[in-house]
């Protein structure tokens, strides 16, 4: 995407931002804002460039749950198929599930947070077994495959299908299915299928927490990276969805994360209203007092809008994440839609 930065459009998004981190003591933040698949805005502050890579944490979803699209697209996989077939080279390595339920879970269920996986297993918010890990390894020698045996352990706290509840544990999941039909690592596979197509050179993983976060939450990406992602979502190439995809993405029914039917979650993203909006936020929140490469005390967080006119933002922030201050993420998301919302007059 090029950038003809407007300077009207960045000092409204400029000012957003800096009164934003200014009333919540965010030390270091950056956005990109896109319309019609252009970015016309990236900025950094407190010492981030506008085109540093940052942790994108929950954000990361989509990724994988776009490269198990472009299996889809292959025949590979179908969104109705159990995945015990497709995690038998897992099994093999780390131990048959202790539940058989996990086996019948659909590879749908997975995408859509309905597995009936629970979100947490006492203290280990992202995955079984974590907080253990962190006091024997630091964090950038901690890997998903260490944690394997302990998710393979975790019981699912209802049949699959039910219910929504987000886990972290079902897209770790949809990883080592990645692995497996991809006959090559993780990352590897979404760069070549997902990230380089759309235009994204070399990326990786965070250094830090990404081999322990993988599928689930650990790629670093730009803004304006991850807008190049996003647009995939709007556009829809062949290349990548099918019929059945694009209908999955955009259908809420037998999606909904609430009673009262205002979100769903799809490929790996919220969907919201009529278009619809897509969304998501991502957040870090870890403080380990006895982790293995020294105290751990970090909250920071993701997150971005796709809206129906074909405006994005993205964004990324320091000292607080949706999961810690709910109310201020959401306030910023509300402040940034409404400026994407009258986005086309300051283009003109």
């Amino acid at each position: 995407m090029n950038n003809p930065q407007s300077p009207a459009l960045a000092g409204r998004f400029d000012i957003i931002m800096q009164r934003w981190m200014a009333a919540h003591a965010v030390p270091r933040g950056s956005i990109a804002v896109m319309c019609d698949e252009r970015l016309v805005v990236a900025a950094g502050y407190g010492g981030r460039g506008a085109d540093d890579r940052v942790p994108i944490w929950s954000l990361s979803k989509v990724i994988t749950a776009l490269c198990i699209a472009t299996f889809i697209r292959e025949g590979k996989l179908r969104l109705d198929d159990p995945i015990g077939p497709y995690l038998a080279r897992a099994f093999a390595k780390f131990g048959q599930p202790a539940d058989a339920r996990l086996t019948r879970i659909t590879v749908a269920q997975l995408l859509s947070h309905r597995s009936g996986i629970p979100r947490a297993v006492g203290d280990n918010l992202f995955a079984p077994g974590l907080v253990q890990l962190l006091r024997e390894r630091p964090v950038r020698e901690a890997r998903i495959e260490m944690l394997m045996p302990n998710i393979l352990e975790c019981r699912l706290v209802r049949d699959p299908g039910i219910e929504f509840e987000y886990t972290n544990m079902g897209y770790l999941l949809l990883g080592q299915i990645i692995e497996a039909l991809a006959g090559h690592s993780y990352d590897e596979a979404c760069t070549k299928r997902v990230l380089a197509m759309a235009g994204v050179a070399n990326p990786g993983l965070d250094a830090d927490w990404g081999g322990i976060m993988q599928a689930a939450s650990g790629w670093s990406l730009s803004g304006p990276e991850y807008l190049a992602l996003i647009r995939l979502l709007r556009v829809r190439p062949p290349w990548l969805f099918t019929r059945d995809l694009a209908e999955f993405l955009c259908t809420p029914d037998g999606k909904w994360m609430d009673a009262e039917r205002t979100a769903a979650y799809t490929l790996g993203v919220i969907i919201e209203g009529p278009g619809p909006t897509f969304l998501h936020s991502g957040g870090h929140n870890w403080k380990q007092d006895d982790a293995a490469g020294g105290p751990i005390d970090e909250a920071r967080g993701t997150s971005f809008a796709l809206l129906p006119g074909g405006s994005a933002w993205v964004a990324s922030y320091d000292g607080l994440n949706a999961g810690t201050n709910p109310q201020a993420a959401a306030a910023l998301g509300q402040q940034l839609c409404r400026a994407c919302e009258q986005i086309g007059p300051l283009l003109g």
